[in-house]
């Protein structure tokens, strides 16, 4: 979707009847201590595993666009990428739900939005946050500042949140981890929102987006001042959402690189990345797609989409990975971690 300093949509519809809601995450460990489980067990407390190096690749804006659709498929069958966020309200949902149940390896997630799209709640149901036709604002900043200061907005954007987190669910499919469109869940009005959301449908990962600014430039020097301001914003965002993460036992990601360097995650920024990855876990987070059709250049065309696409499938880039020692993994696999076999958050 649009460049924006918080970081796609679709058509509003009537809103869906409440669906069986899942019952809180699953207990894990290695981000954080003693965690209540699902069934009542309790996992002994551990020191954290922050002496491996693992990395997740995740593309946003699943269903955004068939091409971008087709570029997950290809790029979770063929290549490194392991986890996508799904926007419940784009124009490609559909069709991204029916080709995820035919993945049950890939990691789903809720690309969560709230700005540059539509809602999956008509307007009567949400009249003070879209438009008549159903659409969020389009500038982020704008709309940032006015979930700030207008408190009255927070039911509103509540509701609608957890009617994206329903639409996943019934469609058959298991959301195992909560981010957004420009990363605006980090707002701090609404990051306590999203924890209550994790917690209520059993949705046991969530995004972090704390770069790495320093690595980005080095990588990729244009525009110093902005990356610089950019970052140390979502760092400070992230350090507070950090605390609110671990006190709801949910499972998250150490470290992020997509947020500086948005729509340029090429080889060979990926392959420079990996000698400079820190200990932990780091989301590497990229808006693929087959090409640009005229609904992705309406929102993004300076993306390299077919770049990161080529990455993503990059050969280099697997032995480059396994000759490096980091592990591929994604927030399923963290969420299980070090914990005793048990049933995932149920769709």
């Amino acid at each position: 979707m649009k460049e924006g300093k918080f970081g796609g949509g679709g058509q509003g519809q009537a809103a869906p009847a409440p669906s069986p809601k899942p019952p809180p995450p699953t207990p894990y460990r290695g981000l954080g201590g003693e965690v209540e489980g699902r069934a009542g067990e309790l996992l002994s407390p551990g020191p954290p595993l922050k002496s491996a190096k693992t990395v997740i690749f995740t593309a946003d804006d699943f269903g955004l666009s068939e091409v971008l659709n087709g570029a997950v498929v290809l790029a979770h069958r063929l290549g490194v990428l392991r986890c996508a966020s799904l926007m419940a309200a784009a124009p490609g949902a559909a069709q991204a739900c029916s080709l995820a149940r035919g993945l049950p390896g890939l990691c789903l997630g809720v690309h969560l939005t709230l700005v540059q799209g539509g809602a999956v709640l008509s307007p009567g149901r949400i009249p003070h946050l879209v438009d008549s036709r159903g659409r969020f604002p389009a500038n982020p900043v704008a709309a940032g500042w006015r979930y700030f200061f207008q408190p009255r907005l927070l039911p509103e954007i509540r509701r609608e949140l957890a009617a994206q987190i329903e639409t996943v669910l019934r469609a058959g499919l298991t959301p195992w981890h909560l981010n957004s469109h420009l990363n605006l869940h980090l707002h701090p009005r609404i990051f306590p929102l999203v924890v209550d959301l994790a917690r209520e449908y059993g949705v046991p990962g969530v995004r972090l987006a704390r770069e790495d600014w320093r690595a980005t430039l080095i990588l990729a020097p244009d525009r110093p001042f902005a990356k610089v301001v950019q970052g140390l914003i979502f760092t400070l965002l992230s350090r507070r959402a950090r605390r609110l993460a671990q006190d709801a036992g949910l499972v998250y990601n150490d470290h992020l690189f997509g947020l500086l360097n948005h729509g340029r995650m090429t080889e060979e920024f990926l392959l420079g990345l990996i000698p400079r990855l820190q200990p932990g876990v780091t989301e590497i987070y990229s808006h693929p797609a087959l090409y640009p059709d005229p609904e992705l250049r309406r929102w993004a065309p300076r993306y390299r989409r077919q770049e990161e696409l080529a990455a993503l499938l990059s050969p280099r880039l697997q032995e480059a990975l396994a000759a490096a020692g980091v592990e591929v993994s994604d927030f399923r696999a963290l969420s299980f971690k070090k914990q005793k076999p048990g049933p995932g958050p149920q769709g």
